[in-house]
């Protein structure tokens, strides 16, 4: 029997570490790396756009994000057949966009908006795709995360609710483009 390898772990697990060790460095180090967020319509702000996802306001807030980043990008590198990076980035740069075009004034930092992102691309892509394997993935985020929508109305001040819906819109626009890109190449 194989012995399970680091090397083995889905890619979402690398970056929770890695969110991980910012927010352990946050603790350690003086400074705040929330200044790194998306500060919208600020060009200093523009910075946070590749920043933003992996920094956390306390630890709170990373653990609350974890473990659904955790699953949602595993099931989105399962599904998009070696694509995860590449939708990863484009998902965090565009929905990272619109939070600095829409987004209330103070920084915007944390992987919720990406998670909105992983978990609206799951969901497009079945219809999309309309594959068996993107339906039956489809069907779990929905169980899983289905009350995410819910969260889309927590409009509470500290609370990224562009960060959300940006994110949740980016990923039904990259997989709609990412669906037709396939079928162009087949």
């Amino acid at each position: 029997m194989d012995d399970v390898s680091i090397k083995n772990l889905p890619a979402a697990f690398y970056l929770v570490a890695f969110m991980w060790l910012l927010q352990v460095a946050q603790m350690l180090l003086p400074g705040d790396l929330s200044h790194f967020g998306i500060l919208p319509r600020h060009l200093s702000g523009l910075i946070g756009i590749p920043l933003a996802p992996w920094i956390h306001h306390g630890w709170m807030h990373l653990i609350s994000n974890s473990i659904p980043f955790l699953v949602l990008g595993t099931l989105l590198q399962y599904s998009s057949k070696g694509n995860f990076w590449d939708i990863t980035i484009i998902l965090a740069v565009v929905g990272g966009l619109g939070t600095w075009l829409l987004g209330s004034a103070g920084y915007h930092a944390g992987a919720s908006g990406l998670i909105f992102s992983y978990w609206a691309y799951l969901l497009a892509d079945a219809y999309y795709s309309r594959s068996i394997k993107s339906a039956l993935i489809a069907v779990v985020v929905f169980l899983l995360y289905g009350g995410l929508v819910f969260s889309l109305l927590d409009f509470r001040p500290q609370i990224s609710w562009v960060g959300h819906a940006s994110g949740m819109v980016t990923g039904v626009l990259v997989a709609r483009y990412v669906s037709r890109k396939e079928k162009r190449s087949l």
